[in-house]
């Protein structure tokens, strides 16, 4: 036990004595211009409803996905680059509302809808990215930006029901198909670390500006957290 705790010690001060010594936060020329990486990960995701659309029940669960890119950092100084990528993405989740409708002969009614949701898209982000030197070998990043989202496509499952009535009532639903719109704009945020000048391991948190759903009265916002691995030729 004290043998590891003195090898633990041991490695954090070569770390920090690395990071002394190769410049904590180099403002000199880049070692190349331009690079480009390879991105693979997992995300989780929610799109919402506003809380006032649905009143006694709005609930959307944060569901899981798949992204796969690649990027190109632009340098500008060994500090500073801009990093424009693509990325192919999946994202789903589940929904239920329920909103008081109607009072009728056996009580006041509820308008029940559930779902799941499951989105394809294309993404691209372009970040700016500020480095700093940890060690010669570690280095971590700041990067943040705007990106852009294209739906390629959407697939949902949903039902509504109103409890109190009877099949046999054969009575309309009567509401709007909860349907998500085909583009998004947002900011892209987050951080990673490099090591062995290859090697990335990063998280980031996607949020989106624009509504998500074709029924704009429905309000809400996008959101993922991305969590990648990655390898910088």
């Amino acid at each position: 036990m004290r043998k590891s705790i003195l090898l633990a010690l041991s490695l954090a001060a070569g770390i920090f004595t690395n990071a002394s010594a190769s410049d904590f936060f180099n403002t000199g020329a880049p070692e190349t211009l331009f690079n480009i990486g390879v991105r693979a990960g997992i995300n989780t995701s929610n799109k919402n409803v506003n809380k006032n659309v649905f009143d006694t029940w709005n609930c959307n669960s944060w569901g899981t996905g798949v992204d796969l890119g690649v990027v190109a950092d632009i340098n500008f100084k060994d500090y500073l680059s801009i990093q424009p990528g693509f990325f192919y993405e999946s994202r789903s989740g589940k929904y239920a509302y329920v909103s008081r409708d109607a009072v009728t002969p056996e009580g006041t009614d509820y308008l029940t809808q559930f779902g799941k949701i499951r989105d394809y898209n294309f993404l691209v982000p372009i970040m700016a990215c500020v480095h700093f030197n940890l060690g010669s070998e570690v280095r971590w990043n700041l990067e943040f930006g705007p990106y852009f989202q294209f739906v390629l496509k959407n697939k949902l499952d949903s039902d509504a029901v109103y409890p109190l009535y009877q099949v046999q009532d054969a009575l309309p639903v009567g509401y709007k198909e909860i349907t998500p719109t085909k583009f998004d704009f947002g900011f892209k945020f987050g951080t990673s670390l490099k090591v062995l000048q290859h090697y990335l391991i990063g998280v980031h948190y996607q949020a989106g500006v624009l509504k998500p759903w074709s029924e704009g009265a429905l309000g809400g916002r996008r959101k993922a957290w991305v969590f990648s691995v990655g390898y910088d030729f």
